[in-house]
């Protein structure tokens, strides 16, 4: 569950509609004006912002998937922000294993499985190993 948005898509700041980032960007390397919406809104990436609220339908399916998982792994966050951060305990209560990857320790290490206190960039391709 894609908690802070991806970059896969732009979003439209107006109307809400998404749609792929490649013919935008190509747009604003050639003009280098921001790139803009059929609707004449902006679009940015279709990520959480500084500023900008998590939306609650994604905090529920990332709830229920904690809930519901094997394993979990949390990449590359302090887990110290609720309500995101409760999908360790989550997860932990319903049998699953824990694996933390972040480069500083987080208050939820005692209840991981496997801690990994290194950079994501060099431990991310040992794990998926080429997947």
């Amino acid at each position: 569950v894609e908690i802070h948005g991806s970059n896969a898509e732009v979003e439209c700041q107006s109307c809400g509609s998404r749609s792929e980032p490649e013919p935008h960007l190509a747009q604003f390397a050639e003009t280098g004006r921001c790139p803009r919406c059929g609707c004449g809104g902006f679009l940015k990436s279709a990520t959480i912002s500084f500023g900008q609220a998590l939306v609650p339908e994604v905090i529920a399916r990332a709830m229920l998937a904690a809930g519901e998982c094997d394993l979990l792994l949390a990449v590359g966050t302090s887990l110290q922000v609720y309500p995101v951060a409760g999908v360790v305990p989550e997860a932990k209560a319903a049998g699953a294993r824990v694996v933390i990857v972040n480069a500083a320790p987080t208050p939820m290490d005692d209840l991981a499985d496997l801690v990994l206190s290194d950079s994501i960039s060099a431990v991310l391709p040992e794990i998926c190993g080429g997947i």
